[in-house]
């Protein structure tokens, strides 16, 4: 399933589509069969029928049609805006040049409709109202829907937002427009605007942990209700068609788009984030809340939270297995309530004890210290699954000490993704224990349904600091968040206070 291309509204569809074609083929009929007739009905000095005047009136009749022809090919075999645009743009200098050739006549030409004869009638207005359209369609008239977002402008500037309007994609079939209420800020946002991430596209407004209500529906969703209170997470497309798609792995689709930053197909259109008054997105990555789960900290389970659940679900974290974490960060403190939940022992393994309280706080069993002597001694060929969220893999990172933790062909898991870091993995480390190293990305929609299941059933709370929207607390949630002054997510409220009720 592709995505979604743009339909036009009626008025353009019916005006480009039949009648200036058909009103271009009559007038072709006329200039080429019809001469004499058509010469007739001007009363302008009309001079007489020539073998050169037959010819001009012809090509100038082909020409027209050519255009009109042209511009209905055009706009019925692709959905991509920018070509539209080419075309209609080259369409209204034609017409421009028209109006300009009929100045002969004397300026009258352009507003007294009482000195007109019949080929003024089917002229002058036709020109207008073809030239007006395509005004009208260059501007965006009727096309699209402007959201208002805080938006970046540029790496350098990472920390500076300003509140902008910009396009959306074109709504489809499939589609669901949320009304977002707040969004959690997670990582994934600073190493984006920040240029950590590499290249973006600018300007950009970030957020992927969006809830909200859905305000509209498109004609063919059947997932959400127009009026429920939903969430969107960092994924908004992916074509459902493929192998990954049709076994529950859609985040791991090669077509996959993200909820921003990604280039939307056929138009150009820069997908932008929660940051924002809305959100258009298809119906499969559109999420139901659970009415027991507070919007602000169901926030967050929709990037960090679907991140540490998925794998652990994966890979078989449960009643009678050992799940260590490491890092306790906004990630890890997922990882270590969904794996409670799950019926795991929990271990939480950190550089130092700063944090241990917390983690015994959020219902781990235990908790290892890197930074401790022996720190994994007694624990070694024991943990099952040890999902790492770590931030930093550089001097004083331990591989070799946290695989030797796992048990035969126990599971090592990367969730975390720090800016230009290396794992620097050593065959010998792999073979005592037989151990397996991998990654997880997101999560799948029936995945996201169960966490938010589970989160509701069990009472799982995030741990959420709110913070009201607006441009300076934005910068400021930035310098924080890379400064890991965090316990352990934020949330952005009020979005009623920067773009209405």
């Amino acid at each position: 399933m592709a995505p979604r291309q743009t339909v036009l509204p009626l008025a353009y569809r019916a005006f480009f589509l039949i009648i200036e074609p058909i009103s271009a083929l009559v007038g072709a009929f006329y200039a080429h069969f019809r001469q004499r007739e058509y010469l007739a009905l001007t009363c302008h000095a009309a001079p007489p029928m020539s073998f050169g005047l037959s010819v001009i009136m012809s090509q100038l009749a082909n020409l027209y049609l050519l255009f009109a022809l042209n511009e209905a090919l055009v706009l019925r075999s692709t959905g991509d805006l920018r070509v539209w645009r080419t075309v209609l743009f080259v369409l209204l200098l034609a017409d421009f040049g028209h109006l300009y050739s009929v100045a002969l006549h004397g300026s009258w030409i352009y507003w007294d409709a009482r000195r007109w004869n019949a080929i003024d009638y089917g002229n002058v207005p036709f020109v207008y109202l073809g030239a007006l359209m395509r005004i009208a369609f260059l501007a965006g008239v009727g096309l699209g829907t402007k959201y208002e977002g805080f938006q970046v402008e540029s790496p350098a500037t990472w920390t500076t937002f300003k509140k902008n309007k910009f396009d959306t994609k074109p709504f489809g079939d499939h589609d669901v427009e949320v009304k977002i209420e707040c969004c959690g800020v997670c990582a994934s946002d600073m190493h984006t605007i920040s240029g950590g991430w590499g290249e973006q596209k600018f300007p950009l407004a970030v957020g992927h942990e969006i809830v909200g209500k859905a305000i509209r529906v498109g004609p063919k969703v059947t997932l959400i209700k127009e009026g429920e209170r939903v969430g969107v997470g960092a994924q908004s497309w992916s074509c459902l068609n493929c192998r990954q798609c049709k076994n529950d792995n859609e985040t791991y689709c090669p077509q996959q788009l993200d909820t921003y930053g990604a280039v939307w197909p056929d138009t150009g259109i820069v997908t932008q984030g929660g940051y924002s008054s809305h959100v258009r997105t298809h119906e499969h990555w559109v999420f139901p809340i659970p009415d027991s789960i507070p919007s602000h900290l169901a926030a967050p389970m929709l990037c960090a939270g679907i991140t540490s659940y998925s794998p652990l679900v994966r890979n078989g974290a449960g009643p009678g297995k050992k799940v260590g974490v490491v890092g306790l960060g906004g990630l890890g403190h997922f990882a270590v309530l969904f794996a409670k939940a799950l019926g795991a022992e929990t271990w939480v393994i950190s550089r130092s004890h700063s944090k241990e309280a917390d983690a015994k706080a959020m219902g781990a069993d235990g908790f290892l210290a890197t930074s401790d002597k022996d720190w994994n001694k007694e624990h070694l060929y024991t943990f099952d699954l040890i999902i790492s969220t770590a931030n930093n893999f550089g001097e004083g990172f331990d591989l070799s000490g946290y695989l030797a933790l796992l048990d035969v062909h126990g599971r090592w898991v990367s969730i975390g993704m720090p800016e230009g870091e290396t794992l620097s993995i050593k065959p010998q480390d792999l073979s005592d224990n037989g151990c397996f190293i991998g990654a997880s990305h997101l999560g799948s929609r029936r995945e996201m349904l169960e966490m938010f299941r589970l989160a509701a059933d069990k009472g799982i709370k995030s741990w959420v600091e709110t913070v009201p929207l607006s441009a300076e607390n934005l910068g400021k949630t930035m310098l924080r968040l890379k400064n890991n002054d965090i316990k352990y997510r934020f949330t952005l409220v009020d979005y009623d206070k920067q773009f209405g009720a």
